[in-house]
């Protein structure tokens, strides 16, 4: 149930409740906002959203400073490799870089434990730290956020219930998290529309002890690629049932790009359901004709090292996402009382694994540029200390720093998926983009520090 908002307390409304949505949350409430999360979906809808994740840099830096469960790790650590696999299964090349390797449903359980306080298998709640002075916190299923407007330092957010009814809540500050096909953004940023890069991702799991030995002991805990003339697939080790890490009980997670073209009619007998429904985005699991599926498993068996193909066949139920990119220009809307975060900002291709990275970011940085300036009151957090007067960001350097990463990111992501998806000279024209969008940021970075900073 909703909870009320107390009258003399900032109040803040975040549109959206997957990642993004709870890294912001948490944050908030730890400064002392009062925090409602919306989430669109039911609460039977809302599970194992994609499967395996990596827990980057920023990710780790905010569980460090916010989790309350610190005891309790959330991801698989590598070896420190990640390996390059030929046709015989031999491996050709590893680089060395340590990753920690996780999962959507294990991230969510965490972020809800910290924000309210939800309890499941996979969060011991009995064994954390106290989040006393941190503000209210309500996370509601079944909200469709229709409409936003900014009047006199207020943010009018209109909501209709799957329950039946509509209401008009009003916030100090607006977190739009609601993902790539946001339709804040589409309010505010018209004409910025996600758009498919010509190939798909078939992606699956399958539990670890039911994997042959040879298999297991090629895997172990690395990030393992084979790469093929315009396709690649990597198979990396992810939290299993409830988070565990228990050797045997660990899900091998997959992701094999393939290529479609657009309007195409492969395209469409794959994203065509049991039912005959057309999913523009994503094949969920269980929803895939059984003939589609047979299909990629021939292919599997004809194409990838006998290791690859053996998980491949081994998932019971594969889905599909297409792979799809979209960026915003703006970043700061009403004069900073409204801010688009995450893939609401910028939806990458997932190669450079930086979708839940970029998500902790913004909600890092959020903590160093809120309270708002014309705030009625300023929030006392009890939790962590604020950020220092050098290190505090003025609403410009936020949106700037933010704009930068995904700019950065997005084309780096497009130069990785066509090295493997694409022709050399395809390729190279990405590289070419990437290396001129980092002389322009860092050019603005200087004239910045230059004239004063931001």
């Amino acid at each position: 149930m909703p909870v009320a908002m107390a009258e003399k307390s900032l109040n803040a409304v975040i549109v959206g409740g997957s990642l993004t949505g709870l890294f912001q949350g948490v944050v908030l409430k730890n400064l002392g906002y009062n925090v409602r999360i919306l989430e669109r979906a039911g609460p039977d809808d809302l599970r194992e959203q994609g499967a395996g994740i990596t827990a980057r840099e920023e990710v780790q830096d905010f569980f460090h400073k916010y989790d309350r469960f610190s005891g309790q790790p959330y991801s698989v650590r590598g070896d420190g490799k990640i390996q390059f696999i030929d046709q015989n299964g031999k491996v050709t090349n590893t680089w060395k870089q340590q990753l920690r390797m996780t999962s959507w449903d294990t991230l969510y359980h965490r972020l809800r434990a910290n924000f309210d306080g939800l309890k499941s298998d996979y969060v011991a709640t009995e064994h954390h730290t106290s989040d006393t002075g941190a503000g209210a916190a309500s996370y509601e299923f079944g909200c469709n956020v229709t409409d936003v407007k900014y009047d006199m330092g207020t943010v009018e957010v209109k909501v209709e219930r799957s329950t039946g009814g509509a209401e008009t809540l009003h916030a100090d500050l607006v977190i739009a998290a609601d993902g790539p096909t946001s339709g804040i953004r589409r309010m505010l940023c018209p004409g910025t529309e996600r758009k498919y890069v010509g190939y798909v991702a078939w992606r699956g799991t399958v539990l670890e002890k039911q994997i042959s030995d040879e298999t297991k002991a090629l895997f172990r805990s690395y990030v393992n690629f084979f790469v093929y003339p315009e396709g690649h697939i990597l198979i990396y080790l992810i939290p299993g049932k409830n988070g565990s890490l228990k050797s045997g009980e660990r899900l091998l997670n997959y992701v094999w790009y393939c290529n479609y073209a657009a309007n195409s009619p492969e395209l469409r007998n794959l994203m065509t359901d049991t039912e005959g429904h057309y999913h523009r985005i994503t094949m969920p699991r269980g929803k895939m004709r059984p003939e589609v599926c047979a299909q990629q498993m021939a292919h599997a068996e004809k194409i990838l090292p006998a290791a690859f193909a053996e998980v491949v066949r081994s998932t019971k139920q594969p889905f599909v996402q297409c792979i799809t990119e979209v960026a915003a220009t703006q970043a700061v809307f009403f004069g900073g009382h409204l801010l688009l975060a995450g893939d609401a900002l910028c939806t990458f291709r997932p190669h450079a694994g930086s979708s839940t990275n970029q998500a902790a970011l913004h909600a890092l940085l959020l903590r160093r540029t809120v309270p708002l300036d014309n705030a009625p009151s300023k929030p006392q957090n009890t939790t962590l200390p604020g950020p220092s007067e050098t290190d505090r960001l003025t609403m410009r350097a936020y949106e700037f720093q933010v704009l930068r990463y995904a700019k950065i990111t997005s084309l780096a992501s497009v130069a990785w998926g066509n090295k493997n998806q694409s022709s050399v000279w395809v390729f190279l024209g990405s590289v070419f983009w990437l290396a001129l969008a980092y002389i322009e940021v860092s050019a603005r970075a200087m004239w910045n520090w230059l004239s004063g900073g931001l």
